[in-house]
C-alpha cells in the first residue's frame, strides 16, 4: 500500500487537524522546532508505537479534548481480503473505502491513560441506512436472522459465508444512504478485516539524528533489522511451510497425547483441543551486526561514520530494488541525513533517497534544515512548516512557498559569472569536466565552431532539473536575461529514465534547447583504450551498465573520480567514435550535433 497522505490532530504542536500530502519523496524543511519531526515521529506511533510510543504528554495543550488522532490514508490497497477462508471479498464491496476510493485508517488515542491505547476506525463511505450500517459488526446468526427479517430469499446467498449475507442484504435497499462514517474497527468482522489489512501495511522506519550510543544503538541495528525482515518477506512460502510442519507434527503429538489420556480419563480427555495460541515470530530469531575487522563495535566509532553505514545501506537498498524491481513495501524516514556527514556525502545521501523513491517499493520522508540538502531536493518534495500562535502551518507546491523554504534556509543560486553570454545546467560538478574536454578536443579535431569558453557559455551544476536549487538559478538567469540550455544523464535502463525524458520533453516544448544522453550517463562513453587494461581483459561497457561502479570496481579508484580521470585522456578521435550512431542509416554524432546547438544559442 502507498501512504497519500496522513492527518494529525492534537499531537504536540498541532492542535487543529492537519491534512499532509505524501509523495514518493517527501522533504519536511522549517526552522528548529517548527514540527517537522513531529511529523515523522506520529507515523511511527501509527504504524509501530515501539521507538517512538504515544504518551499523555504529546496531548496538545490547547486541546478542545483529550484525544490525539493519527490518520492515513492509501493507494494501491489490496483488491481481495480475506475475512472467511471460502469467499475473498474487497473493500468496496463492503464499503470500507472512503469518498475518494482511498483506503482511509484513524487511530485515536485517549490520553486520560498515562499510556494512551490506540482506538482504530475505517472512515469509509458507508451504508447509514437503517438495518444496512451495522452488518460488519453482526455475527453469522445475526446476519441471517436480519437477512431473514428483510425477507431476503435465501438462495440469494451462502449462509455459510457473511460476506454473501451481507451482499444480499445491502443489494436489497433501494438507498443505502451512503456517507462519510468512523467505523470502528473492535469485533467481529471489522476486526478480521483490519487484522488482515495489517498485512499489506508499509514498513515504516524512522532513522532519528539523536541516538543514543550503546551497544545495540539502533542506528545500526534499524537497517539490520529492516534486512533481516525483507529477507524473510522474500521466504514467505517456505516459511509458510515450515510453520505447517511444525504446527502439524506438533498437534500429531498433542493428540498422540490425549489419545493416551482417554485411557485413563475420557472426560477430561473430550475436554481438552490441541490449538496453537501464537504465530511464531521469526524476526525475532535472527540478529544481524557489523563489526569492524578489528573488532571494534561501531557503537564506538564516530557519529558520522555510524550513520555513514547508514547512508550506504540506503544506497545499498537503491541498488538492490533498483534491479529487482519487487519486495515490500517500505517508507524509510530519515531525520536531518545531513548529521555529522560531509557535503560530498549529503549528495550521495540525496541520490539514494531519489532513486528509492522511483522504483516504486519504497516512499522517503525526510526533514532537513541545512540549504546545501534542501536545494538538491525536488521542488514537488518539498513540504515547509511553520509554527503559528498556537499550532502549525504546512505549504507546499506555490512560488511563493519556493521562495519562502528558499530565504529560510538561505538557500542561494549557484554564481554565474556576470560576462555569461548563456548558461547550459547539468547535474553535477563533474559533468563540467566532461562538457569542457569534450567541446575543446571536438573544436581542436574541426567538429565544433567554438568551445564553451570562447563563447563565454558558464556551466553549472544543480543536481537536476526540478529542484529548489534548478529554480533559484533560474531566478538568478532571468536577471541576466540570457538563454540557458539543459543537459541531463538519460539514467537508461533505470526507474528514473522516463522521468528524463519527460522533462526534457516539457522543456524542448517551451522552446529550451535541452537534452539527454543517449547512453545511461557520461561514464558509459569511457573509451576502454583510456582504461588501460591488461592484456587479455574481458572489461566492457553497456549502454545502461552502471559505468560507474563498473569502472571504479575495476581501476580501484573513487566513482566520482572516473571523468576527471578517464575521460580527460580521450581523444577527438575517440570521442567521435563512441558518441556516433545509427538514425535510420544515417551516421550522426551526439555530441557534436548537441554541443554545436547549444553554442548556437548565442
Amino acid at each position: 500500500m502507498i501512504l497519500e497522505e496522513v492527518r494529525i490532530k492534537n499531537f504536540r504542536g498541532y492542535r487543529t487537524e492537519t491534512i499532509i500530502p505524501i509523495s514518493n519523496l517527501t522533504a519536511f524543511i522549517g526552522k528548529n522546532d517548527a514540527g517537522k519531526s513531529s511529523v515523522l515521529e506520529a507515523l511511527e506511533i501509527f504504524f509501530n508505537n515501539s521507538l517512538v510510543v504515544c504518551e499523555r504528554e504529546d496531548l496538545n495543550i490547547n486541546a478542545d479534548n483529550n484525544q490525539i488522532e493519527i490518520t492515513c490514508v492509501f493507494s494501491d490497497y489490496p483488491n481481495e481480503i480475506i475475512i472467511d477462508a471460502a469467499a475473498p471479498t474487497s473493500l468496496a464491496n463492503e464499503y470500507l473505502l472512503n469518498e475518494n476510493n482511498r483506503l482511509e485508517i484513524k487511530k485515536v488515542f485517549a490520553t486520560s491513560a498515562a499510556k494512551p491505547k490506540e482506538k482504530v476506525f475505517i472512515i469509509c463511505n458507508h451504508p447509514t441506512a437503517e438495518n444496512s450500517n451495522d452488518l460488519l459488526e453482526l455475527k453469522k446468526a445475526e446476519l441471517k436472522t436480519r437477512a431473514t427479517g428483510l425477507n431476503i430469499p435465501q438462495g440469494n446467498y451462502n449462509g455459510n459465508i457473511n460476506s454473501t449475507i451481507r451482499q444480499a442484504i445491502w443489494a436489497s435497499f433501494e438507498d443505502l444512504k451512503l456517507a462519510r462514517t468512523e467505523l470502528l474497527v473492535d469485533k467481529e468482522d471489522t476486526k478480521k478485516v483490519y487484522d488482515t489489512l495489517k498485512n499489506y501495511l508499509p514498513i515504516y522506519a524512522l532513522f532519528q539524528s539523536d541516538r543514543q550510543s550503546k551497544d545495540d544503538d539502533k542506528e545500526v541495528t534499524d537497517p539490520m533489522k529492516l534486512a533481516v525482515q525483507q529477507a524473510l518477506a522474500e521466504l514467505t512460502d517456505e516459511i509458510e511451510h515450515i510453520k505447517n510442519e511444525v504446527r502439524n507434527k506438533a498437534i500429531d503429538t498433542a493428540n498422540r497425547t490425549l489419545a493416551k489420556l482417554k485411557e485413563m480419563s475420557p472426560e477430561l480427555a473430550n475436554e481438552l483441543i490441541p490449538e496453537f495460541k501464537t504465530e511464531p515470530k521469526f524476526d525475532s530469531q535472527f540478529k544481524l551486526t557489523i563489526n569492524s575487522e578489528d573488532n571494534i563495535p561501531i557503537n564506538k566509532r564516530g557519529s558520522g561514520v555510524r550513520r555513514l553505514i547508514l547512508l550506504n545501506f540506503f544506497r545499498a537498498e537503491a541498488e538492490r530494488l533498483r534491479n529487482q524491481h519487487q519486495g515490500n513495501q517500505i517508507i524509510f524516514a530519515f531525520e536531518e541525513p545531513e548529521t555529522s556527514q560531509h557535503p560530498d556525502h549529503q549528495e550521495m545521501l540525496i541520490q539514494a533517497f531519489i532513486e528509492l523513491a522511483n522504483t516504486g517499493n519504497s516512499q522517503i520522508i525526510l526533514t532537513t534544515h541545512t540549504p546545501a540538502l534542501a536545494g538538491l531536493l525536488p521542488l514537488e518534495s518539498l513540504r515547509f512548516i511553520e509554527k503559528t500562535v498556537d499550532d502549525r502551518n504546512i505549504e507546499l507546491g506555490t512560488e511563493e512557498v519556493f521562495e519562502k523554504i528558499a530565504q529560510t534556509l538561505g538557500v542561494l543560486a549557484d554564481p554565474i559569472p556576470k560576462n555569461a553570454t548563456a548558461i547550459i545546467l547539468i547535474e553535477g560538478k563533474s559533468d563540467v569536466t566532461f562538457l569542457n574536454h569534450t567541446a575543446n578536443q571536438l573544436k581542436n579535431g574541426g567538429h565544433l565552431t567554438h568551445t564553451f569558453q570562447e563563447k563565454r557559455i558558464a556551466l553549472v551544476p544543480i543536481g537536476g532539473c526540478g529542484n529548489l536549487k534548478h529554480w533559484k538559478t533560474l531566478r538568478l538567469v532571468d536577471q541576466f536575461q540570457i538563454p540557458y540550455c539543459v543537459l541531463l544523464d538519460s539514467d537508461k535502463g533505470t526507474n528514473e529514465e522516463q522521468k528524463n525524458i519527460d522533462t526534457i520533453a516539457d522543456l524542448v516544448q517551451s522552446g529550451i534547447k535541452a537534452y539527454v544522453t543517449r547512453k545511461r550517463e557520461p561514464e558509459n562513453y569511457i573509451h576502454l583504450d583510456c582504461l588501460q587494461l591488461p592484456a587479455g581483459s574481458t572489461f566492457t561497457l553497456t549502454d545502461t551498465c552502471d559505468a560507474k561502479v563498473l569502472i571504479a570496481n575495476e581501476k580501484s579508484t573513487k566513482k566520482e573520480l572516473i571523468l576527471e580521470r578517464f575521460w580527460t585522456r580521450m581523444t577527438a578521435e575517440q570521442i567521435r567514435e563512441v558518441e556516433q550512431y545509427d538514425d535510420n542509416g544515417t551516421t550522426r554524432y551526439e555530441f557534436s550535433e548537441m554541443f554545436q546547438d547549444f553554442i548556437n544559442v548565442i
